[in-house]
């Protein structure tokens, strides 16, 4: 089975190095050997990861073009002399080209987890730079478009994966205690787990709930954190609800409060395949969802949860407030929803298909 050298830009809980790492601990059953690396300083997933016996290293990068965290990651290639490259987002897909052969031939794997709509020179690096990957791995139908028709990736380098959850730890996970949040029993809330950052609109998300919070008594619980973790908190208090918002923080347990939430709200300008609408179909959580490509390669409307027109607070409070109205209809659609995740999005079938691709590779 073969030695796989995963390289991500950090290891920092949540997101896609959280995906990875529990793609890697399903491989690892698998057979493949793993390596699990970073261009940054080590995170809590190095920790957690070799806690298990898995092999990690940090090239702790100090950003931008850094040569000497290049160095070191040529150094780790030369090291563990992997019989494959596996690398995902930006900066690590760059590193990974760059010295992946530097030493021997090896087949170089990169992955785009979003449809990137903000930063310039990601997208021309990643066209730039393309043809010194051996496959580029798409977690959704809309990003591989996106390579195709915008950064010009020939077809036959793309493939697509779809990112995997354990749905049978999901469906064991029990819910939050509402009341160790001060969200009493009785009050609907509505749940949003995403990093802050612009391309997840939380301004949209808030006047929303402020617009569901002006006719009715609900909470909002807002996970995560990011750059814009202050900004956002500034809008939820001076959006006339203040009272209705919670902001906890970055969570161990989004399944428990995908459990208890009346439903998730996901306002994103773009995505992927986001985590947080497979895991809310995986723990039967109702679904609003931005009405973007990706977004529909997951939800249908009306049969698995609801869409909802981008930056558009109004029609996303409009469609609270038929969930919340509609129980019934929202249990029978969250029901349609699992159904759907437990045939297609299984991570122990995923992981199946990612080791498909590597023997496919080194069969070459």
């Amino acid at each position: 089975m073969p030695r796989v050298l995963y390289l991500s830009t950090d290891l920092q809980r949540g997101g896609l190095p959280l995906r990875l790492c529990r793609l890697v601990l399903r491989l690892r059953e698998l057979g493949v050997t793993p390596i699990v690396g970073c261009l940054k300083g080590p995170g809590p997933l190095s920790e957690e990861l070799a806690q298990v016996g898995v092999e990690t290293f940090a090239c702790h990068g100090r950003g931008g073009l850094d040569v000497a965290c290049l160095w070191r990651l040529a150094r780790y290639v030369r090291q563990y002399d992997p019989d494959l490259i596996h690398a995902s987002l930006f900066h690590a897909n760059l590193a990974a080209r760059i010295v992946g052969r530097f030493d021997r031939v090896r087949p170089i794997v990169t992955s785009t987890v979003t449809v990137e709509i903000e930063r310039a020179t990601h997208r021309i690096g990643e066209w730039a730079m393309a043809g010194w990957s051996d496959i580029h791995v798409a977690n959704a139908e809309a990003v591989a478009a996106h390579l195709r028709d915008d950064l010009a990736i020939p077809s036959d380098r793309i493939v697509v994966i779809c990112n995997g959850i354990e749905v049978e730890t999901l469906s064991r996970t029990a819910p939050i205690d509402r009341e160790d949040f001060g969200i009493p029993r009785d009050v609907p809330f509505i749940l949003g787990a995403v990093r802050m950052n612009p391309v997840k609109d939380l301004a949209t998300f808030i006047e929303a709930v402020a617009m569901v919070a002006s006719r009715r008594d609900v909470r909002a619980v807002l996970l995560g954190d990011g750059p814009e973790r202050r900004r956002v908190a500034a809008l939820a208090s001076s959006s006339g609800a203040a009272d209705s918002f919670v902001l906890p923080g970055w969570s161990l347990n989004v399944a428990g409060w995908l459990r208890a939430a009346s439903c998730v709200v996901l306002t994103s300008r773009t995505e992927g395949c986001p985590n947080v609408l497979l895991e809310a179909m995986g723990c039967h959580c109702p679904v609003i969802a931005s009405d973007i490509p990706s977004c529909r390669e997951l939800i249908r409307e009306g049969v698995h949860g609801v869409l909802s027109p981008v930056g558009n607070p109004g029609a996303f409070a409009t469609a609270i407030d038929k969930v919340l109205d509609d129980p019934e209809t929202a249990r029978e659609r969250a029901a349609a929803a699992y159904e759907r995740v437990c045939r297609d999005f299984d991570l122990g079938a995923v992981s199946k298909t990612w080791l498909g691709l590597y023997d496919d590779l080194l069969g070459r």
